[in-house]
């Protein structure tokens, strides 16, 4: 037994952006984004279509969205009143908004973190409503009930969830990418591309996800090298974001499983990008998952045009090789010894009980060790 639930209107559209006015009919809007897009204009150019009707901008959300922020912008926007949040950025824009949505309908004073770690109550009123303008292609947050916020003091990752934290709209605008650096074309490339996975070999998976999967990965493995070594590209863009979106709407039944349960650790300690966290495991967990394959593995691999799962996952390591992912590992992380002396907090249970295959915390370690080996740390 199965169910499917996904209540995202999605819009995608190269230059959309500039209709934005078109597709939001509520009078209070706030945005919630990162200082580089005012510089770069598109903070003024959504001013100019929505007018009166945007009432506050907060622009100053970080990478990895930290609680005594969140705490501080949802003070700054209490007295807006806004009944819409637009969410203009990648992941952490985008989970920013969804912390803020769920903060400014509870009552006046209620601690983030409270909610989080102490379980407090949480006052039965839906979030504030969310529209998703993402600007990288890669978290599939646009699409997802799911935020990620952190505590950089503990060095924890907390999840916020709920149904009423699904935007009401993803805008996809892949022009909006033409911009991104190297490095987070590639993070947030190999982000979709491990959330396809993850949903790949997942326990929830559901032939709905496994479709999304599939066309999601067979347009991420053809167009992520071209969209790196070409910024300008918007066909492969395009492709990108498509990918992003349908491996969201994956994840957004599926959860995520072993690869991110990994990753945790080594964003909170090392400041890993996300997406370079939770793939540079990818293909070992392939092979470690197809030992259990139930046929799945098999039927994706011949899908995207391997002869078995081996094929996949070789080519796979020499896509990131082509990328680079080795170099951009050993910017962040140390030597492998303590690389590995986290090994003990990467089996995080609501992820890693989500695998296809049940792994030990010693076979964790074996997986990560043989990861860091093949990209050369």
């Amino acid at each position: 037994p199965w169910t499917h639930h996904n209540p995202v209107r999605i819009i995608f559209r190269p230059g959309v952006l500039q209709d934005i006015a078109d597709y939001i009919d509520t009078p209070r809007v706030a945005l919630v984004t990162t200082p580089g897009f005012r510089r770069r204009g598109i903070v003024d150019k959504i001013s100019d279509s929505l007018g009166s009707r945007l009432i506050s901008i907060v622009d100053d959300v970080k990478p990895n969205p930290d609680v005594r922020d969140l705490q501080t912008q949802s003070a700054r926007l209490g007295a807006a009143r806004a009944d819409t949040l637009i969410a203009l950025g990648g992941g952490s824009a985008i989970d920013t908004a969804k912390a803020l949505a769920r903060l400014l309908t509870q009552p006046e004073g209620t601690c983030l973190m409270e909610l989080l770690r102490e379980g407090a109550p949480i006052e039965d009123a839906p979030a504030v409503p969310i529209v998703a303008i993402p600007t990288t292609a890669g978290t599939g947050a646009e699409v997802t009930p799911f935020g990620t916020v952190w505590n950089h003091f503990e060095k924890k990752k907390y999840s916020i969830v709920g149904n009423d934290l699904f935007p009401q709209l993803a805008i996809l605008d892949p022009e909006l990418t033409l911009g991104m650096p190297t490095e987070i074309t590639v993070a947030s490339g190999l982000d979709a591309i491990s959330h396809a996975m993850e949903s790949a070999w997942n326990r929830n998976a559901t032939p709905v996800t496994l479709g999304l999967v599939t066309k999601s990965l067979r347009l991420s493995i053809q167009s992520l090298a071209a969209a790196s070594e070409n910024p300008a590209d918007i066909e492969a863009r395009s492709s990108m974001m498509q990918a992003s979106t349908l491996a969201g709407l994956a994840i957004s039944q599926s959860r995520t499983a072993l690869a991110h349960s990994i990753s945790y650790p080594l964003t909170a300690t090392y400041d890993l990008p996300h997406g370079l966290a939770c793939s540079f495991t990818l293909p070992a967990l392939l092979a470690f998952n197809a030992a259990s394959d139930d046929g799945r593995l098999a039927d994706l691999a011949r899908a995207l045009g391997y002869s078995d799962t081996d094929g996949l996952a070789r080519d796979l390591t020499r896509l990131f090789e082509r990328l680079g992912v080795g170099g951009y590992l050993s910017r962040y992380l140390p030597d492998r010894s303590s690389i590995m002396a986290l090994s003990s907090q990467m089996f995080a249970p609501g992820r890693a009980e989500n695998n296809l295959r049940h792994a030990s915390e010693e076979e964790v370690k074996k997986l990560v060790n043989e990861s860091l080996h093949a990209l050369g740390l």
